[in-house]
């Protein structure tokens, strides 16, 4: 029941604010031309770009983790004691 109340609620508030974000204003692209778009699409636009870019920083975060660990890992093999394994990354 409070999974249906909290969906209708955000849906509403989503029809609110598109409604509310529906004029239309002018963007100056690089080619210096100014197109027309309504402040919702730039919104969306925007919002899409910006997790685009945080999606591929968050891949290259995670290959570098994987790569440490890969180097950890080895070195454990390497390394009988283990001991001194995270001395040489402090």
């Amino acid at each position: 029941m409070l999974r249906t109340v909290l969906t209708v609620l955000a849906t509403v508030l989503g029809v609110l604010f598109t409604l509310n974000n529906f004029d239309h204003v002018q963007v100056h692209l690089l080619m210096g031309k100014a197109v027309e778009i309504r402040v919702i699409f730039l919104i969306f636009i925007s919002f899409g770009l910006g997790f685009i870019v945080r999606h591929f920083i968050g891949i290259s975060r995670e290959e570098e983790l994987k790569r440490r660990l890969l180097l950890m890992r080895s070195r454990k093999k390497k390394d009988s004691s283990g001991d001194n394994l995270f001395d040489e990354f402090e």
